[in-house]
């Protein structure tokens, strides 16, 4: 299951593909493939020969931006992130300047710290299909429901249970494999409403198996092709959990030798009543719930302490460590990333940057023959080449040996990313 940021559907839509053909719908009449190459795209790469399908391509998405967000130090988009981080060598929760001991974490541009939580809104809400732009054909969606949420930013729309598909290793749980994406949301009088393109309500089992392969594709018409219904969800940052699987942080301790200084302040027998399981058995570990406060949100420096909540008052309060030793990691969920657009999408230039990225990361191309496609073979194309036939290519060696790779894509992202990236210095 892929988790790719910049979605499909765009993706194809920066690289000129056709909106319908992109998503394997062509049928007949004003849709049909008339290139006289194929350019129907498919789910899976053995469904058609010798070229890319929309899984390849998610993956390639994701791994474009896993190597932007290693260069740049920061993701292309919010997304959630739980990761454990070594405990800062100090005997005390606080530093040299009596504040709160701060940590870095791996990213930067932190939008919040809390655990992703989602919560229905109105599940299998109905669907409808119209013709925006009056061409005859239906291309978008809509779906509304009734809401208490005022925040756009906070609504998720996933297929309902019924459409989604258990087979081949995937699950129906709610996931990011049933996102749709990119929509239009707009919340007024207690009603959202959800607009988007027709292409994202393919029920995915279509796209499986041998079926609806052949060179017509999946026909717009055949309202079975469709789904009926759709999950509306809040998808929001939960800040305030006080138990060690909903708390912003968790801070660990593992068990210490049962001789020695570690038992020296409030006993062995002491300590050991915060451990889960005997306090020498060596597998066995400390939790203790964790308030993290956010110093520098660019950098993404973060100040984790141990806490507890006063259920009457509605108030945190900082406790001592559990364990009379200094913790050996802590746990932290965030949300991290560069704020979306105005839109609810991701902005530029990291649309297109992402897209052109991961096109060169394709290692075969999508449609049947590159005239399909001059956009994405321009991309995809290999810089390292000095000639082919009569055509002479030049480049700089310091551009062709970027760590990314040698394609047009690659060294176009590395021009990019020395003017994006967030550099980290440390004075002595």
């Amino acid at each position: 299951m892929t988790k790719n940021l910049l979605p499909l559907y765009t993706w194809f839509d920066i690289l000129g593909f056709h909106p319908f053909h992109a998503m394997g719908i062509a049928g007949t009449g004003d849709l049909a493939i008339t290139t006289g190459c194929d350019t129907l795209v498919r789910r899976y790469e053995w469904q058609n020969s010798d070229a890319a399908g929309r899984l390849s391509i998610e993956t390639a998405i994701e791994t474009a931006e896993t190597k932007l967000r290693q260069y740049l130090g920061y993701s292309v988009a919010p997304h959630y992130v739980t990761e454990s981080r070594p405990w800062p060598q100090s005997g005390a929760p606080w530093g040299s300047d009596g504040r709160w001991l701060d940590m870095q974490l791996t990213e930067g541009e932190v939008r919040a710290v809390g655990v992703e939580t989602v919560a229905a809104i109105q599940v299998a809400a109905a669907v409808t299909y119209s013709d925006a732009d009056g061409d005859g054909i239906d291309d978008t969606f809509t779906s509304t429901a009734a809401t208490t949420i005022t925040d756009t930013s906070q609504i998720a729309v996933y297929f309902s249970v019924a459409d989604r598909f258990s087979g081949l290793g995937s699950s129906t749980a709610l996931s990011s494999r049933w996102l749709l994406k990119p929509l239009q949301i707009a919340i007024s009088g207690g009603t959202v409403t959800i607009t988007g393109p027709k292409q994202l309500c393919v029920r995915p089992i279509k796209y499986e198996g041998v079926v609806n392969i052949g060179p017509n594709g999946l026909d717009p018409a055949t309202a079975a092709n469709f789904v009926t219904t759709l999950d509306i969800y809040q998808r929001y940052t939960a800040i305030d959990g006080n138990t060690v699987t909903t708390s912003q942080a968790v801070i660990v301790w593992e068990t210490r030798p049962s001789h020695g200084w570690w038992c020296c302040c409030d006993g062995c027998a002491a300590a050991s009543s915060a451990y889960s399981g005997s306090p020498y058995d060596p597998a066995a570990v400390a939790q203790a719930v964790a308030r993290v406060g956010i110093r520098d949100a660019r950098l993404g420096l973060i100040t984790p302490a141990e806490a507890s909540y006063d259920a009457t008052t509605g108030i945190w309060s900082a406790l001592d460590w559990s364990v009379c030793a200094m913790p050996d990691r802590v746990t932290v969920r965030y949300l991290a990333g560069w704020p979306l657009g105005s839109d609810g999408q991701m902005q530029e230039p990291f649309r297109t940057l992402v897209a052109r990225m991961a096109a060169a990361e394709l290692a075969r191309p999508v449609c049947g023959c590159d005239a399909a496609n001059r956009e994405l073979y321009h991309w995809q194309f290999d810089l390292s080449q000095t000639a082919r036939g009569d055509e002479l290519f030049g480049i700089s060696p310091e551009n062709l040996n970027n760590p990314f790779g040698t394609r047009r894509g690659h060294v176009y992202a590395w021009k990019a990313v020395q003017n994006l990236r967030q550099l980290t210095g440390f004075l002595a």
